[in-house]
């Protein structure tokens, strides 16, 4: 009768543990889910962020991660939180985003700090968007994000952002955009070296 204390502070310290990585797994979950565009090694949207048949979870992920949840007719967001070999971003590398015409009338590439929230530097550059890029001959266009900027290109500031993610934003996209996520050359997230090296 003396293991009966015991063995129930033990119960209750197993259901807590439980519960805490429950809740820990879902928190993930609802802010890295989500449907991939053509080509995307990374980048996840949602077909029903913003609409009303988006569902609890949607909505828990909308909530926590500060997301402008317009419908999608309005705006199609994608995030992602690793280059295009899978590794995580990090403001200790350079990265060049690239891809080619967007099936929107305008897009942006945000960048926020694993907090979700824009990095707290002085850069006036967190984002960099439709009317910044040179698109070539075959509308091809390319950016940098890193912590300092590079003459010629356009620049997203990485500065104070830790282990960050980057957001798409398409704004008023096309019927077959908003109908099928899978037809979305979604940008290219290429690393170009860390800390200086190659």
């Amino acid at each position: 009768m003396a293991d009966q204390p015991l063995s129930r502070w033990k119960l209750a310290l197993v259901l807590l543990l439980g519960l805490a990585i429950g809740a820990g797994s879902a928190v993930h979950s609802m802010k890295r889910g989500g449907l991939r565009g053509a080509g995307s090694t990374g980048w996840h949207g949602n077909a029903v962020t913003g609409s009303v048949d988006a569902d609890p979870w949607t909505r828990a992920r909308v909530a926590l991660t500060g997301l402008l949840a317009l419908n999608k007719s309005q705006a199609i967001y994608f995030t992602t939180q690793t280059d295009d070999s899978g590794a995580r971003l990090s403001e200790r590398c350079r990265y060049r985003v690239s891809g080619g015409a967007l099936p929107a009338r305008w897009w942006s590439v945000t960048v926020y700090a694993d907090d979700d929230y824009l990095p707290q530097n002085e850069d006036d550059a967190l984002s960099f968007d439709a009317t910044e890029v040179k698109p070539d001959a075959r509308a091809q266009w390319s950016a940098l994000v890193a912590s300092k900027p590079e003459p010629g290109l356009p620049w997203a500031s990485s500065n104070k952002a830790g282990d960050y993610t980057l957001t798409l934003r398409l704004y008023n996209p096309t019927k077959a955009a908003q109908e099928d996520f899978g037809t979305i050359p979604l940008p290219k997230v290429t690393k170009l070296n860390c800390g200086g090296a190659a």
